[in-house]
């Protein structure tokens, strides 16, 4: 099911990937809207599955990690699709 976002949703998912640790106050003030409004937006996003998750990405570096680690994201794929992938 395709699911139909208009311009501050869009706004919304663009902070998201900015910073997912933005509070929605934040969020709220850089693309025009009330927190309780960016709060249900993505509160509905999350339930259609347009947000599935957030997520930390780690420095390894920083740990003292030398080794390299590829990440592929793939999206569009159905539940499932990614394992026969692995």
């Amino acid at each position: 099911m395709v699911v139909k976002l208009d311009l501050y949703d869009k706004k919304i998912l663009c902070e998201l990937d900015m910073g997912a640790r933005q509070s929605f106050s934040g969020i709220g003030k850089k693309v025009g809207l009330s927190k309780n409004a960016v709060e249900y937006r993505v509160k509905n996003m999350l339930k259609e599955g347009v947000i599935e998750y957030f997520y930390t990405v780690i420095d390894a570096y920083k740990l003292g990690y030398t080794g390299y680690r590829t990440y592929l994201h793939l999206q569009g794929l159905p539940k499932g699709k990614e394992k026969e992938l692995a």
